[in-house]
């Protein structure tokens, strides 16, 4: 019985002494050595995604820029075509000039003509088709977007393109016709994509656009913890560091991506020697930036 007893207290007092050298560690320890930086003002892109696929035997076509009437047509069915050659010339319409300038039409890839949609003389209007080209160089993707992105896509966009047998590898590639929705429907868009291994007609794949830019800071990888509260940094202040806690976004090459909990002047510790706690007295070894 006294052994039990003398046991027990033996383990209350090692708790307790444990406990003590806990609590004085920040207050009588030595400081622990740090390596400091600070958080980065970075433009981060806000993405919108949608998946999609890479239509078999799809082209683009040519469409009018503006309301014109065709003066020259300078290709026919089955015409090769070189990129940047003059495809058709229109005579602008509406404009209060006597002799209105004529507008140049010009293939935007080398490609085949598969058909010609209007004639010599006729009016065409600002987005009307003129010419479906085709060829092994032409290959499109067509990706519903949600119908409040109307005021934000347009034509001749650029996006980013992800095929997963391509995981590495996003292809910037623009957005050449787009549907009108109807009651909410979703847009469609159709995107020219460039020839590109990872990408075969057939596949799926996911289109990302950029719809805004906003200015975040971002801090390296080794700045966070994982804690209780969630993700935490450990800022510095006169000599002792405190735990605050963050809200991440995403992960960039260059670090991570802070939404809330940091201000741009913070000076936070990017590396220790030990594991930190809120309150413990530091040494700054040498400053660095993220």
């Amino acid at each position: 019985m006294f052994s039990f007893r003398r046991r027990a207290a033996l383990a209350v007092l090692g708790a307790f002494l444990a406990a003590c050298s806990r609590h004085d560690t920040p207050a009588t320890g030595a400081p622990v050595v740090v390596d400091v930086g600070y958080p980065v003002a970075t433009q981060v892109a806000k993405m919108r995604s949608a998946v999609g696929d890479i239509e078999p035997g799809a082209s683009p076509v040519v469409i009018a820029p503006r309301a014109a009437v065709m003066r020259e047509i300078d290709v026919r069915t089955g015409s090769a075509i070189a990129q940047g050659q003059t495809v058709a010339t229109l005579r602008p319409a509406g404009t209060r000039q006597r002799h209105p300038r004529p507008l140049a039409i010009r293939a935007p890839v080398a490609a085949t003509v598969t058909r010609v949609f209007v004639s010599v003389g006729e009016r065409v209007h600002a987005g009307q088709r003129l010419l479906a080209l085709g060829g092994a160089s032409i290959r499109t993707a067509r990706a519903p977007f949600p119908a409040n992105l109307q005021t934000i896509l347009h034509e001749g966009q650029q996006v980013f393109v992800h095929s997963p047998l391509a995981p590495r590898t996003p292809l910037k590639a623009t957005i050449i016709r787009l549907t009108h929705p109807k009651k909410g429907n979703a847009i469609y868009a159709w995107i020219k994509l460039p020839p590109r291994r990872g990408f075969p007609v057939g596949s799926p794949l996911r289109v990302d656009v950029v719809t805004a830019m906003h200015t975040r800071l971002v801090i390296p990888r080794s700045a966070v913890s994982l804690r209780s509260p969630g993700a935490v940094v450990f800022v510095v202040r006169k000599g002792r560091v405190r735990e605050r806690r963050i809200t991440t976004a995403q992960t960039l090459p260059q670090g991570v991506v802070v939404r809330a909990g940091l201000r741009a002047q913070s000076e936070i510790v990017i590396h220790a020697q030990t594991r930190l706690t809120s309150g413990m007295r530091v040494h700054v070894e040498r400053p660095q930036g993220p």
